[in-house]
């Protein structure tokens, strides 16, 4: 495993679904801290599975960044458009594209523990403030807190679920933050 050449790491952080793996990996070794944004679990975006497959064989990529943010995240086309006028932005978000229907059919491949991170020293959710209580963000994200019993919960003012390409100073400084404790 990754981690094992790492042994002096002091803190975990995983966004999206980098985030459940993360705090699944905390299940099977001890880890000082885990920092998860947004952590995504089953079920989670299952309905898009074919249309992501389509666009993946065809190495369409924006088609999969339209898909995610159109049919899983419920984002208006203006949106799109709006994230599509960014041009740095844009290719961030179809660079992270090229796995997604792989990424998706396994979150979905297999239910979760009923219990995540039980050899965590220390867990910190982060939700950005935009996704707090909404499909489908915000209610993955309780899913996997009542599976985190000592977890500490933060909020990301203002943000949503791509704080790192939207906001990445303010995260990194709310990460700073959290791993310095």
């Amino acid at each position: 495993m990754v981690l094992d050449e790492f042994n002096s790491t002091r803190a975990l952080f995983g966004w999206s679904y980098g985030g459940f793996i993360a705090l699944l990996s905390a299940n099977e070794r001890p880890m000082r801290q885990v920092i998860a944004y947004e952590p995504v679990m089953r079920p989670f975006g299952r309905h898009a599975l074919p249309a992501l497959r389509a666009a993946e064989k065809a190495a369409d990529w924006d088609g999969s960044v339209e898909i995610v943010n159109r049919q899983i995240s419920g984002f208006s086309a203006a949106h799109v458009e709006d994230l599509r006028a960014d041009c740095h932005g844009w290719a961030a978000l179809r660079r992270l594209s090229g796995p997604l229907y792989s990424e998706l059919g396994a979150l979905n491949a297999a239910p979760p523990p009923d219990v995540m991170a039980q050899q965590a020293g220390q867990v910190d959710l982060i939700i950005g403030q935009c996704n707090r209580g909404t499909a489908p963000y915000g209610t993955s994200f309780d899913d996997i807190r009542q599976r985190v019993a000592h977890a500490e919960i933060h909020e990301l003012a203002g943000q949503g679920h791509l704080g790192h390409i939207q906001a990445p100073t303010k995260l990194g400084r709310l990460l700073n933050n959290l791993a310095a404790i």
